[in-house]
């Protein structure tokens, strides 16, 4: 690398832990010569963790123009607070419109810098939803917004840990909904992408990978298996991918979890975030899969009842800074 990569860290919604976590987290993780951390949120936030909890980071100001000022080493600060008519105002532990307005400002510029390749990763502090649907109806969350931004219809949510890896086919919809919206072609591209991360992002020559049923002990209480799951393995199984299944999910997790598969794919959200998060709650990374650049966050929400309280652990926000490292320097190397 004759540049070093720059990974931005979105603030969250202000009113809740993100802030809080960031700077716990940079007070332990400083970056590389070979790496600049770009901190992008607001002064407002900065000054009122400082008054309420004592905790103080230090960051160097960036305009946004231009990666070459962004050094190896440094912590930087962006505020997109300038040019909202709100400026840097937000309430704590509360939903709001201001809230949200800054988050949202936020994640956009995130995006912007992916596109214009200023930055090479992004690192996500928790956003609450329903303060981002005060400002834009149509968000769902980290995942979906990132996907349109790029334009990138082939993507994936996936939890990583240390001993436990789950990638979901469906993300977030109602559960009557997910039989319908499940297809071999949909399946099969989520055990690709996962196979496709684990040999570039985690350095795993040959992937062990499992499918999860949809029904309790599969065939014996639906068709989905037969009709829609099965297909998908079979392809990519032709793609030289070592994956089975469709088998029960209550098996599954404790063959993952003991070693013998490096991932599953799930076919619904709490079938897969329910065991990951009783493993893995302080540790584990949500990561989008397909994106042209490495997007990571923590595996919690906003946590308005804690916020601004010192009580806040950084544990995740850590595994996801050090995670959007790791793999931004793997795919450095697969480049090469």
């Amino acid at each position: 690398m004759s540049k070093p990569f720059v990974i931005a860290i979105t603030m969250g919604d202000p009113g809740g832990v993100g802030p809080e976590i960031i700077a716990k987290a940079l007070k332990k993780e400083r970056p590389a010569s070979s790496c600049a951390f770009l901190v992008i949120g607001t002064r407002e936030v900065c000054e009122r963790l400082r008054k309420r909890i004592g905790l103080f980071l230090s960051f160097r100001e960036w305009n946004g123009m231009g990666k070459a000022a962004l050094k190896g080493g440094g912590i930087y600060f962006l505020d997109i607070s300038k040019g909202l008519r709100q400026g840097g105002k937000f309430q704590i532990g509360k939903i709001s419109v201001e809230n949200g307005s800054l988050a949202l400002a936020a994640i956009e510029r995130a995006a912007r810098l992916a596109k214009q390749k200023i930055i090479q990763a992004i690192v996500t502090a928790p956003v609450n939803k329903a303060a981002m649907r005060l400002v834009d109806k149509k968000f769902i969350g980290h995942t979906e917004f990132f996907a349109q931004k790029e334009k990138v219809k082939n993507y994936a949510m996936m939890f990583s840990s240390s001993k436990l890896k789950v990638t979901l086919a469906t993300i977030h919809v109602p559960l009557k909904k997910v039989s319908m919206l499940l297809s071999a072609k949909g399946i099969e591209e989520k055990i690709l992408l996962t196979h496709d991360a684990l040999r570039r992002g985690f350095d795993i020559k040959k992937p062990r990978l499992a499918v999860c049923a949809l029904n309790p002990h599969g065939k014996e209480a639906g068709i989905e298996e037969g009709k829609t799951i099965e297909p998908a393995v079979r392809r990519a199984q032709k793609k030289g991918v070592d994956v089975v299944g469709p088998q029960s999910a209550d098996q599954l997790f404790h063959a993952a979890y003991t070693g013998k598969y490096d991932a599953l794919i799930c076919m619904y959200h709490d079938q897969a975030l329910g065991p990951f998060k009783m493993v893995a709650f302080n540790e584990g990374v949500n990561i989008t899969l397909g994106l042209p650049y490495v997007r990571t966050s923590p595996d919690h929400g906003t946590a308005f009842d804690i916020a601004y309280q010192d009580k806040a652990d950084p544990s995740s926000m850590l595994a996801a800074l050090r995670l959007a490292k790791s793999l931004t320097l793997s795919r450095y190397a697969h480049a090469d």
